[in-house]
């Protein structure tokens, strides 16, 4: 019990606490403390996403000639990843899994080696384009050291692709200047 006097030693206030009391506004505030860090926004609500498959392009080493003409002609720009072709959009899909590995322009993706939601991609897309048999994925990519990547592939069926070069490159603002940064070698 808890009795509070004025100046005049009048009791004011008596307050009775039990252990019983105790416990119970302790338990209060443990469940109110539990539930704010379960919907914390830096807790991720879903389940992680998963690795993307493992691209084996024929060569990662500097664009040779072939590879430096494989962004001549006409390319239909994509800025939407669910837009690339069936089987390129699949090489940036979770193995096992449906969702995309890869961020639209704009939105949120783990740009560091710092995860905070471990449900977002760690891929962006940039930009990509598709003319006639070609497709190239231009993106960046999180981690220690965030980095700026162009991916070719050749369309051999509606449901096959083959990868043709990968390398570090960019970031380019538009498709000229991403044929000028490969033209002068991309590694």
């Amino acid at each position: 019990m808890w009795v509070s006097y004025d100046q005049e030693a009048q009791p004011l206030v008596i307050v009775s606490i039990t252990r019983k009391s105790v416990l119970v506004i302790v338990c209060l505030l443990l469940l109110v403390m539990l539930g704010t860090l379960a919907f914390h926004p830096w807790r991720s609500s879903t389940k992680p996403l998963g690795e993307s498959p493992l691209i084996s392009y024929e060569s990662t080493s500097a664009p040779d000639p072939t590879v430096q003409q494989f962004l001549e002609g006409d390319f239909a720009l994509i800025r939407d990843v669910n837009s690339l072709p069936r089987p390129v959009r699949q090489a940036f899909t979770e193995v096992g899994g449906s969702r995309l590995v890869m961020a639209n322009p704009g939105q949120r993706f783990e740009a560091t080696d710092v995860i905070r939601d471990t449900s977002l991609p760690r891929k962006r897309l940039i930009f990509a384009g598709v003319s006639g048999t070609k497709c190239f994925v231009h993106y960046e990519q999180g981690g220690l050291g965030h980095s700026f990547l162009v991916s070719f592939f050749e369309l051999t069926s509606v449901d096959s692709m083959r990868p043709i070069w990968g390398g570090h490159c960019g970031p380019a603002k538009d498709l000229s200047d991403l044929r000028l940064q490969v033209d002068r070698g991309c590694r």
